[in-house]
């Protein structure tokens, strides 16, 4: 388990990055009415990927834990699917910017990788008594699990601040397209 919070712990920034330079500030997916689907996507992963590095973060999900934490790996990559399927349509007439499909290829990659680690590690966990255990001997040291918790509050607050852009925009336009009906 705690091989595959170390990889999100090393994913968490490239995404950060990914929101808050090509989403927000570069591209301001949240404004265009194309984005809408991809958009979407976006939020969900915010929600998805803390979720799963918060309950890595306070121990060894076990049990019916384990699961809640295996769908939680299973839905972001339905999720990521839909992202790359509604990706090129969002960014019409332009294209996705080979630095953004680096980074998006490494975090894929990253979570892919952090999936598989946790079904491998945490396998023999999964009909054990539902419980989040204790960690033990870990490779992790306390201080980065406190600062893991601190990246956990920036990533949620990152998607909830993305969420409030677009539920906004979204407002807007149904704002003015009402005002000219």
């Amino acid at each position: 388990m705690d091989v595959a919070l170390f990889i999100l712990m090393c994913a968490g920034p490239l995404g950060a990055l990914d929101v808050t330079y090509f989403h927000l500030w570069k591209f301001r997916l949240y404004q265009r009415p194309e984005s809408v689907k991809e958009e979407v996507t976006h939020i969900l992963r915010g929600f998805l990927v803390p979720a799963a590095s918060g309950i890595l973060l306070l121990g060894r999900p076990e049990g019916a834990w384990f699961w809640v934490v295996a769908g939680l790996f299973a839905f972001d990559s339905l999720n990521t699917l839909l992202d790359v399927i509604f990706e090129p349509g969002s960014r019409a007439p332009r294209i996705v910017p080979p630095p953004e499909l680096a980074v998006h290829f490494l975090g894929t990659s990253m979570m892919g990788a952090a999936w598989a680690v946790f079904m491998w590690g945490g396998w023999d966990t999964r009909l054990n008594p539902t419980a989040i255990a204790p960690r033990v001997d870990s490779f992790i040291p306390d201080w980065s699990i406190s600062l893991g918790f601190a990246a956990l509050f920036g990533a949620f607050a990152l998607v909830l601040f993305e969420t409030f852009l677009f539920t906004r925009a979204v407002l807007r336009r149904r704002t003015l397209t009402a005002a000219h009906a």
